[in-house]
């Protein structure tokens, strides 16, 4: 089943668009991410069933955390740095901006956990996959910024 999913999504127009335009930036982007997901779903997991935290509070917490990884991560391996500004200039910059998609992110998980009781773990994937192209494309502007002075 993941085999045929993985096949499909390969073969679609907008993957082969992305392969196009983006390449191996965008692969190495959804790999940067790998760690940081590997991390949370524990972490989520521990801070809610062990910890007994809120799931939002809990949540938002675990957002915190993969955005400081990725961001270390995609500045050092993915992309191209604006090499003139400091790196905390930078983290802050895009802390700023991811903020917004991880508000839109811990908003749907909110809802579609506390208000439609899905289950917690699964929302959290769900969000993986529809907020990584977008956080992709911000952090790509943000990181490579000298570019496009």
């Amino acid at each position: 089943m993941i085999r045929a999913l993985a096949d499909q999504i390969c073969s679609s127009r907008l993957y082969a668009f992305y392969q196009k335009h983006f390449g191996m930036k965008l692969i190495k982007f959804l790999l940067a991410g790998l760690p940081s997901f590997l991390v949370a779903i524990p972490v989520n997991w521990l801070l809610v069933e062990q910890l007994n935290m809120g799931k939002a509070l809990s949540y938002a917490c675990v957002l915190f955390m993969q955005v400081t990884i990725n961001f270390f991560i995609c500045r050092f391996w993915v992309f191209e740095s604006a090499g003139r500004q400091s790196i905390l200039v930078q983290y802050f910059q895009f802390l700023a901006g991811i903020f917004f998609f991880r508000l839109a992110d811990w908003g749907l998980y909110t809802v579609l956990v506390s208000f439609f009781g899905l289950f917690y773990l699964g929302v959290q994937v769900f969000n993986i996959v529809i907020f990584a192209f977008l956080k992709f494309h911000f952090s790509k502007r943000v990181i490579e910024r000298k570019n496009r002075e």
